[in-house]
């Protein structure tokens, strides 16, 4: 079974917040996690974010950056080609998502992914209508 994991997952797994928890069930119950390429430019931009914001003090940051990059040692890697590009411009116009959604919506169809996992309520519900099944870690 492929569950695929966005960002939202992953910094989740490095940043104690709400979800955390369910997030390190979904982590450990999968038999195969995978994500695209681009979730690295996402997690960093998110985990930079939170240092400038005051999340996290400089230590912390470069604790969770070592912790993210040891977890996207661990995933299956969706590469970006111009067929997934593709198939996330149509994903956009037809499920109405933004970029990054529609990519991993786009790599997650294109893997045959079983399972989606995101916080992201536009995101999991148009996972849920092409066929997937969705693990929101905010939910219970």
């Amino acid at each position: 079974m492929i569950t695929y994991v966005d960002a939202s997952l992953l910094l989740k797994l490095v940043i104690e917040e709400e979800g955390s928890e369910r997030a390190g069930l979904i982590w450990d119950r999968a038999d195969v996690l995978a994500s695209v390429v681009l979730v690295v430019v996402e997690g960093r931009a998110a985990l930079a974010a939170a240092r400038r914001g005051g999340r996290l003090d400089s230590r912390q940051h470069q604790q969770a950056l070592q912790e993210f990059n040891t977890l996207v040692d661990a995933l299956s890697i969706v590469e970006v080609t111009e067929g997934l590009v593709d198939d996330a411009s149509h994903l956009a116009e037809s499920e109405a998502l933004r970029g990054y959604e529609a990519v991993h919506l786009a790599a997650a169809l294109s893997i045959g992914s079983d399972i989606l996992t995101s916080s992201d309520t536009t995101l999991f519900e148009a996972a849920n209508r092409r066929g997937l099944h969705v693990a929101n870690p905010l939910s219970t």
